[in-house]
């Protein structure tokens, strides 16, 4: 086991993200006995899911993935400047003023138009180097890469630009984590029928990649050479039996630092949207949307405290939320749970995770993790591939 990172220079806020690099592991492992000997792209993109890109990375990169994924070209040079020498993917199409830090970066890059592989190609070949790029084929998305029809005459242009190497083929899936849609399947046959007809007119690709999280559990013939799970490398998404059970990586915690009693007709923080009905004792937690804890969770969410599980009550605010704890003895200091679970001293065990409090919210898990703000600090827990004394404290 590793032991405790902290991001935090000195002080310590009350409220931390500890992220389990020991969950990080188990649900890599998984991923590994899924794709059943394939290459694994990890995806770090977003400050890894919100879980601190630069320490996720060094740890995604211990464990020997094959690949890094970032969303921008940002976000890979952080990773270079912090030391990571893994190959990196950037997933989205790069701006003309990107194109020098790719190449100086040896950054790997989809194929997304042929006027700005052309300038790749260019800013390559004065530098004497040569830039991998994988052909993106929009097979449903609709957000970028060249349609199906266009991808042969892209492949064609594309090999005859001295600077570029095309050694990838991609698409990304709309609907895979929707397991009743049928159009996965409808994509993976357009993909295919393309991947084919690349083949055919003479392209060979060392990384042929399709498979998300949803695929990479659902279809098992879309994993091809390599597969790009995401937030199942940080706990979340389809399992497949025991064997297969994925562990939330990131907890949130903080304490009570307040605590008021109320009576009949008192109403709680901004717009008066709680009233109390009965005496009560109203706590506050020092944690609010400026943390990234959504204010659309206001009215609904639920937080642990003694291992009990209490109503966040009234508008959540930009740095603090208020907690209905009625009668229960709960002091100032009391440690609170928000994301994560707490057991009682009988070894009652409560949890809450990202699926349900994104149930309470209206939205996504993806968007409970990645909305955690910078300024709420990463511990660092676990981790047998990785030691250190320090992150930086701007995680991205």
């Amino acid at each position: 086991m590793g032991g405790c990172i902290s991001s935090g220079e000195g002080l310590m806020r009350a409220t931390v993200a500890m992220i389990d690099l020991d969950a990080l592991e188990w649900n890599v492992a998984r991923v590994r006995m899924r794709a059943a000997g394939k290459a694994v792209l990890g995806m770090v993109k977003a400050n890894a899911y919100g879980h601190g890109m630069i320490e996720v990375a060094r740890v995604l990169e211990e464990l020997g993935l094959d690949v890094l994924g970032t969303a921008f070209v940002d976000e890979a040079v952080a990773l270079r400047k912090a030391g990571i020498s893994a190959p990196i993917l950037v997933l989205t199409p790069i701006e003309h003023q990107e194109i020098d830090a790719v190449v100086e970066h040896d950054l790997i890059t989809v194929a997304c138009d042929l006027d700005g592989v052309q300038a790749l190609s260019d800013c390559a070949q004065r530098r004497a180097r040569r830039v991998s790029v994988h052909l993106y084929v929009d097979t449903g998305m609709l957000r970028e890469g060249f349609r199906p029809q266009e991808a042969i005459e892209a492949a064609r242009q594309i090999r005859r630009m001295p600077g570029v190497c095309l050694d990838g083929l991609c698409t990304h899936f709309a609907t895979a984590d929707e397991p009743a849609s049928t159009f996965l399947r409808e994509q993976l046959s357009t993909f295919e029928q393309t991947h084919r007809q690349l083949v055919d007119d003479g392209c060979t690709f060392v990384w042929v990649h399709a498979a998300n999280t949803g695929a990479l559990w659902q279809a098992s013939d879309s994993h091809y050479t390599l597969v790009r799970p995401g937030i199942a490398i940080y706990g979340y998404d389809h399992a497949l039996g025991d064997e297969m059970t994925l562990r939330p990586v990131m907890s949130i915690r903080s304490r009570v630092v307040s605590k008021r009693r109320a009576w009949p007709g008192d109403t709680v923080s901004y717009g008066r949207r709680y009233m109390v009905s009965t005496e009560t004792t109203i706590v506050t937690v020092p944690i609010g949307y400026g943390d990234g804890y959504l204010r659309g969770l206001s009215g609904h969410a639920q937080c642990i405290i003694g291992g009990r599980r209490y109503p966040i009550v009234g508008s959540i605010c930009m740095d603090e939320l208020m907690v209905d704890v009625g009668d229960a003895p709960i002091e100032i200091g009391s440690d609170v749970v928000l994301l994560g679970m707490q057991a009682t001293a009988d070894g009652h065990v409560e949890s809450i995770d990202a699926v349900e409090l994104a149930t309470w919210a209206g939205t996504i898990p993806y968007e409970i993790t990645t909305a955690i703000s910078a300024r709420v600090p990463r511990t660092y827990i676990g981790g047998s591939a990785h030691q250190a004394s320090s992150a930086p404290t701007d995680l991205r």
